[in-house]
């Protein structure tokens, strides 16, 4: 089973850090670590969970799940949680019966909670926290582009501009972009054979892209369009509002009356 996942780590690294060679880390039908060490070495450090060993990660990328490999840890890769920036805050239930478990992967790290009214609670004040950070920040690096293409038409030099305000602004509360591939927001990750009775919701921005560059290639981020998905093995459905998709979510993650 192919992750899906270094795609949109590949994408999400291009749009939230600084420019870097990541040609070396695209994927291919066999990954040898003896033969790709700087590759091998550029996922560690920029796609990867932090703790992520080299033995889980050739596996991964030669489409195999480790048979060690927690829920709880797969679900980071789902969640787009890497080295540099967290790409949304997630919530999971998974487990049957009195063994389920509540998951959130976000900015504060993975917490497990073994009661729904908890999990909802973190998760919820989380997601509200990373959302306005998230919008602030796309307002900063949207100034920083109208700052920079105004200098660079008056002829200034990008890279002293750059050094002048110690770099370009950065997007560490980042919200996922739609993942194109998927047939879920959370990839494939309901298709995996350990995530039994799972249901998730994940924030994912939509936002419309600014169809002119402001100068160059240069193009502003588009105004933040946030949608909460809801999602189970059978179905992926979107909100338009934090509170309509916990609700949602609530309502298939609870525990069965008797």
């Amino acid at each position: 089973m192919r992750t899906g996942f270094l795609g949109l780590v590949v994408t999400a690294i291009i749009a939230f850090t600084a420019p870097q060679n990541l040609g070396a880390a695209e994927p291919t039908s066999e990954f040898s670590a003896k033969q790709r060490q700087s590759d091998l070495a550029a996922l560690r450090n920029f796609a990867y969970p932090p703790g992520y060993s080299d033995e889980h990660i050739i596996a991964l990328e030669n489409g195999m799940v480790p048979a060690e490999l927690p829920v709880q840890e797969y679900l980071r890769l789902h969640c787009g949680e890497m080295s540099q920036s967290v790409l949304n805050p997630c919530l999971l239930r998974h487990g049957r019966g009195p063994e389920a478990v509540f998951t959130v992967v976000t900015l504060g790290g993975t917490k497990s909670f073994a009661t729904l009214g908890e999990a909802t609670g973190y998760f919820k004040t989380e997601m509200t926290s990373n959302v306005m950070h998230f919008e602030s920040e796309v307002n900063t690096m949207n100034a920083f582009i109208d700052e920079l293409c105004d200098k660079m038409a008056a002829g200034e030099n990008p890279r002293e501009i750059l050094a002048a305000r110690g770099g370009r602004p950065r997007l560490p509360h980042a919200i996922a972009p739609p993942n194109a591939e998927g047939k879920y927001q959370f990839s494939n990750f309901f298709q995996w054979e350990k995530c039994q009775e799972c249901v998730g919701i994940v924030a994912v921005n939509q936002a419309r892209p600014d169809p002119m560059p402001r100068c160059g290639a240069i193009r502003k981020q588009g105004m933040p369009r946030i949608n909460y998905f809801v999602v189970d093995q059978r179905t992926s459905r979107g909100h338009r509002s934090l509170d309509d998709g916990m609700s949602a979510f609530e309502q298939l993650a609870k525990p069965p009356s008797f």
